[in-house]
């Protein structure tokens, strides 16, 4: 399957990715680091971990595997995000949204040109997915709630990339059905966001979560 065509989008967000000496993603001996480095290995703080018997092997994360088995991070809900050119994590990179992908990009090796340099992850925009724009999709029936919001920013630190959306025209308040009254813990008219929201796509920890409405 052809790459997605990251550069020729209407980029919304760009930050850089670089390693720092104190960046336990990073140096994550030297800097006691508990999670996942970029070398795709678990530490607890600092220590690799090993296992078999003798322990000799590591502990690989998902983002690591993925790139030689891409069924190893197969969920429920939404595919594999695209994978190319290496396992671990960039050293240096570019990371690219647009208001329906974020792309990273490894710049390690220079290149004349910018169609030349090698994407490293693509993540898609959807419903379900980890980059989604709807969250509420989650809840008990999600008829009732359309949530819809557009990636506008970004910032990278340590392993952690954050997206910020803004509401978009998608979004709506929740509808009654029946005119009966929702169950409990399901949202009412007038329940819909008119906040922003940050996701972070955490790869220290090998998960995504929603970190907080602005």
């Amino acid at each position: 399957m052809a790459n997605y065509d990251y550069l020729d989008q209407n980029i919304v967000a760009t930050t850089l990715i670089q390693a720092y000496n104190n960046d336990s993603f990073y140096n994550p001996t030297t800097n006691n680091h508990y999670g996942f480095a970029a070398d795709g290995t678990l530490y607890l703080n600092g220590i690799q971990q090993l296992v078999g018997s003798p322990p000799t092997n590591p502990i690989y994360a998902s983002w690591y595997l993925e790139l030689a088995n891409p069924s190893v991070c197969a969920v429920t809900q939404g595919p594999q995000p695209s994978r190319d050119f290496q396992a671990a994590f960039p050293a240096y990179g570019l990371i690219l949204l647009s208001p329906v992908a974020m792309t990273i990009v490894e710049q390690s090796t220079p290149v004349p040109q910018a169609d030349q340099l090698r994407m490293w992850m693509t993540f898609g925009l959807a419903d379900q997915y980890m980059m989604s724009n709807n969250y509420a999709a989650f809840l008990p029936t999600p008829a009732l709630a359309v949530q819809g919001f557009t990636p506008s920013g970004l910032s990278y630190a340590d392993g952690i990339i954050s997206i910020i959306y803004t509401p978009d025209a998608g979004n709506q308040a929740p509808a009654i059905i029946d005119g009966s009254p929702p169950a409990p813990g399901i949202p009412v008219s007038g329940d819909s966001s008119q906040s922003h929201m940050v996701v972070n796509i955490d790869f220290a920890q090998d998960l995504a979560y929603l970190d907080v409405a602005l």
